[in-house]
């Protein structure tokens, strides 16, 4: 970790620079442009790198990383710089705020984790302008326990708590500072972020100022395992837009499907029930689709036709594989809607499925196709999906018929 005192660390805030570019090296399809001052914050200790604007004379650059490589700092763009020249860096402050309000977040949230589970320690980490994901091993962590940490570090961001750095030997560190496995034997100076009471780490990224400056913090996914967690995090406007629009979201049903929002959890639990139940009934009518199939005879091919309501494309293909089709054979299935979708399948008939039916799907004006025995498609705007289907079928009876 760095020794010197970097002013990404000490006002993070200030958004320009005059800097020297020293040259630029083409990395892929992308550019490296290296500048000799260190004031602008390299991708690195699970941290994005700043993103901004290098602007020479009246020309400006856009950079989208920023990369510490042995020979210092670099910036990556989109088109070569020439070397040699001074520019003006203008750092990206949307996203280095935003950076700092996950980053900051991130250090509260599993200070309170840890405090509660002792146990957990760091492992994967990632922050950038847009959200947290952080990994946790080394003890079993309930939903409760995420929920309940989410609710502290929203007290401790409205109590407003200083944020403060300073820089210390690695052998007077104290014991209750952060520190991931490895740093101290890699520094003999470490820089240590703290917030008031709440948290002290060891840390490079960039912080707020105060922990109001977070703003809402909200998770927004988990996964759990025995020994671990895997959270990914929001803060400041994105979280608030989040949270509004799932709000507005349930709002906007409130008086469809009438219920109090502090029913909002029943109603799920209700709604997955309905989910499942509906799941096991299209399995009941696929297997009775495959075991007991009603089977027509349209000239000398047989012929079978199903309508099926909440079926999708994946799950008709999976039917008919199930489908045990012997001598001269077409099978048709539709799943009806404003879209909808149908499949043909023959067997052992000498024309192709497009021959058979495709000119009768493009009179009614559908759109489709497929291989020789197999023909798949859909129809747009439908608002009489029933009446659809029988002519759909008719037309069909009539075109085998021929054959």
């Amino acid at each position: 970790m760095e020794s010197d005192i970097l002013p990404y660390w000490t006002d993070p805030l200030i958004p320009e620079f005059r800097v020297t570019v020293l040259d630029c090296q083409p990395v892929g399809k992308a550019f490296e442009v290296r500048i000799r001052e260190n004031v602008i914050r390299p991708e690195g200790g699970g941290q994005a790198g700043d993103r901004g604007e290098l602007r020479i004379g009246k020309k400006s650059v856009p950079f989208t990383d920023t990369v510490m490589r042995e020979q210092g700092i670099a910036v990556v763009t989109q088109e070569p710089v020439s070397g040699r020249t001074e520019a003006a860096l203008v750092v990206n402050m949307d996203w280095r705020r935003a950076m700092m309000r996950n980053h900051s977040a991130e250090h509260l949230f599993v200070g309170t984790l840890r405090k509660h589970k002792p146990q957990l320690q760091p492992g994967y980490i990632w922050i950038d302008g847009k959200h947290g994901i952080v990994e946790l091993t080394g003890a079993s962590v309930a939903v409760e326990d995420i929920l309940r940490a989410e609710s502290e570090v929203q007290h401790l961001v409205a109590l407003d708590i200083p944020v403060t750095t300073e820089i210390v030997d690695s052998s007077r560190l104290d014991a209750s500072v952060r520190v991931r496995e490895g740093v101290t034997s890699k520094h003999d100076r470490l820089r240590i972020v703290k917030i008031g009471e709440s948290d002290s780490s060891a840390c490079s990224g960039t912080h707020v100022l105060k922990s109001g400056d977070i703003g809402l913090f909200k998770v927004v996914d988990y996964k759990l395992t025995d020994s671990s967690v895997r959270l990914e995090f929001v803060a400041g406007e994105p979280a608030s837009e989040l949270v509004s629009s799932v709000f507005n979201a349930a709002l906007t049903r409130k008086y469809e499907y009438p219920y109090e929002f502090d029913q909002l959890g029943a109603v799920l639990d209700k709604s997955k029930t309905a989910w499942n139940e509906r799941n096991e009934l299209l399995d009941t009518v696929e297997r009775l689709v495959v075991e007991r199939p009603v089977v027509e005879v349209a000239g000398k091919i047989a012929f079978v036709h199903e309508y099926l309501p909440a079926f999708d494309t994946n799950r008709m293909k999976r039917l008919v594989k199930k489908m045990h089709m012997t001598g001269a054979s077409i099978v048709l299935l539709m799943s009806p809607g404003e879209k909808s979708n149908f499949i043909v399948v023959t067997n052992d008939i000498n024309d192709s499925a497009e021959s058979i039916v495709g000119d009768l799907i493009r009179q009614m004006g559908g759109k489709g196709g497929g291989s020789n025995d197999v023909y798949t498609g859909g129809f747009l705007g439908v608002r009489n999906p029933l009446e659809l289907y029988d002519r759909l079928v008719i037309g069909l009876k009539q075109r085998l018929g021929t054959l």
